[in-house]
């Protein structure tokens, strides 16, 4: 069986970046830096028989609530979403989703917050650096304990123009 994979480009301004959907929901946000070819690659390593197609139309919902966000219209998305990942991954990326617009947080207070030891925090990063749906499952809002930004899957400028996006003033 093909498992068809739905995909269009959200631009607006200085973002541009591809989404992807099946008929259950997004399941991929991809990053500026990389393009199509992050996209490829997500696809090719799901393991399982896909189609991908480009559908400008079926991704309207998305594009529009991506444009609201990134014009401070929206701190939160309402579309269905389609995680794929481990128990253990879709555990941490759920746990994102508590992280209120325009605040942070480390990895360790969430490995804390899962009932992990704080020396999981490793564990944390490395399910966060393997979310597919960034921005909606905002991993931008994680930071080392130092507080400063530093690893996301988009690139730095794209997580510190994410989190100056956010900022409340």
């Amino acid at each position: 069986m093909v498992k068809t994979i739905y995909y269009s480009e959200v631009i607006y301004d200085t973002w541009s970046f591809y989404i992807a959907a099946t008929e259950n929901g997004l399941v991929y946000v991809g990053s500026s830096p990389q393009r199509f070819t992050e996209l490829e690659t997500w696809v090719s390593n799901l393991k399982v028989n896909t189609e991908l197609i480009r559908d400008d139309r079926i991704l309207t919902l998305y594009i529009s609530q991506f444009k609201e966000y990134l014009t401070r219209q929206r701190t939160s998305f309402t579309f269905p979403v389609e995680l794929i990942g481990t128990s253990f991954q879709i555990e941490v990326w759920n746990h994102l989703l508590t992280i209120p617009y325009g605040e942070t947080t480390t990895y360790g207070e969430i490995a804390t917050a899962l009932n992990k030891k704080p020396t999981h925090s490793r564990a944390v990063g490395t399910a966060i650096g393997k979310n597919p749906l960034m921005i909606v499952y905002p991993c931008h809002r994680v930071v080392p304990k130092t507080g400063s930004p530093k690893g996301f899957r988009g690139g730095l400028p794209m997580k510190k123009a994410l989190l100056s996006l956010e900022k409340l003033d």
